[in-house]
């Protein structure tokens, strides 16, 4: 039986490897997709620090009656107000202006008689993008509360009191985060659903291939006449689907590493190396992950009678593979036993060895047991559709 097996898997290799289409479909989106999510974060920290070291200019009217001091102080965060002429709010309403400032008449006088100096920030937080008004606006409010800050200091010295006074609680922050965390932080988002479209876009071509495309190619019908069980053509089959998956797990986890360490020299931003334990974490789980990922492809492509057919039946567990893999990335859980639940498991594992900065076998070992015990549930219904008859005939 096992060297019907052997034959059969080696004979749809040979058939996959020779169709390049296929073949550059399985590998170069995969790739694609994790030289992107490798390159997006160093290149919106180099964005996010561009913005905020470069001068900012807002409009604002009553220019004439702010402080001079509150001016400095703004300078000192490189802002500079300039004066509008106009409807600055119908200006920023439109998003011709990402926001302006007003000061009212007599804004000097109030602050110099100690009364609370009034003025209004037009914001309009859609304005310029994702690091347009709102951006903005929170480095202008920071400029503000130092000021606020330096005056209140300076009030209540000239009164005889010290300044520390007014901060009775002074609260030090110590960051006891390790190298390996730091460096695997940022990777805990993205390599979740990373893994996730890999593993269900890798092997789907070719599962869809080995049974609808054989079927409309009449290469099924010679197939099934050879005296290899049903059950052995069911493994070969599945076994070229599970090597294909895993290949483009292994190079796109491998890309993503690479990209992720040079990325951050090439962009000029400061951010922690990811640790190698992350690349063999996730093909670690990645590999039980593709295992059932490749006999639920083979259970969906097998019934259609044509490649189209199957096409439609088997891309919505692409998009199965990744819901589970959303939920762990933007809420990773802190127990261990979600890490046994299938298709969920291996991305609560991935996501809690990207927290804790190291490899965890535990974490490892029950997503392991919970893949490896949906894949015998599969393979039971799979061994149940695949016969013969059913094959053939199915509509």
């Amino acid at each position: 039986m096992w060297r019907d097996v052997a034959n059969i898997w080696r004979k749809e290799m040979v058939t996959t490897v020779r169709d390049r289409k296929g073949m550059t479909q399985a590998i170069l989106v995969p790739l694609i997709i994790a030289v992107f999510y490798a390159s997006f974060t160093p290149l919106l920290n180099k964005a996010m620090f561009e913005r905020s070291q470069k001068p900012l200019v807002i409009p604002a009217v009553g220019v004439e009656y702010a402080d001079p001091k509150l001016l400095d102080t703004m300078h000192e965060f490189g802002i500079t107000l300039e004066g509008y002429k106009g409807d600055l709010e119908h200006a920023v309403e439109r998003g011709d202006e990402e926001s302006g400032l007003v000061f009212e008449p007599g804004f000097s006088e109030d602050l110099a008689e100690e009364r609370p100096a009034q003025a209004r920030l037009i914001t309009n937080s859609t304005a310029g993008g994702v690091f347009g008004g709102a951006f903005s606006d929170s480095r202008l409010q920071l400029a503000v509360s130092v000021f606020n800050q330096k005056v209140a200091a300076a009030r209540v010295a000239a009164r005889g009191v010290d300044p520390s006074a007014l901060m009775p609680v002074i609260l030090e922050t110590e960051d006891v985060a390790t190298p390996e965390q730091e460096g695997a932080l940022w990777a805990s988002f993205y390599l979740p659903i990373l893994v996730a479209v890999v593993v269900a876009q890798g092997g789907l071509f070719v599962a869809i291939d080995v049974t609808a495309g054989e079927k409309e190619r009449g290469t099924l019908d010679a197939l099934l006449v050879t005296p290899a069980s049903d059950w052995a053509i069911l493994l070969g089959k599945m076994g070229a689907v599970f090597v294909t998956g895993i290949i483009p797990l292994f190079l796109s986890l491998t890309a993503f590493w690479v990209v992720s360490n040079a990325m951050p020299s090439v962009a000029a931003v400061e951010q922690g190396a990811l640790p190698v334990f992350v690349l063999w974490g996730s093909l670690l789980i990645g590999i039980p992950m593709a295992l059932v990922m490749s006999v639920a492809q083979m259970i969906a492509s097998v019934r259609a009678r044509t490649f189209r057919d199957a096409q439609s039946a088997a891309s919505p567990l692409v998009f199965a593979m990744m819901i589970p893999g959303f939920i762990a990335a933007f809420a990773p859980p802190k127990a261990l036993w979600p890490c046994l639940i299938p298709l969920y498991g291996p991305f609560a594992a991935l996501s809690r060895m990207t927290q804790a900065g190291h490899l965890q076998w535990d974490s490892i070992g029950l997503a392991t047991l919970g893949s490896l015990g949906a894949a015998v549930v599969l393979m039971a219904v799979a061994t149940r559709l695949f016969d013969r008859e059913r094959l053939l005939y199915a509509s």
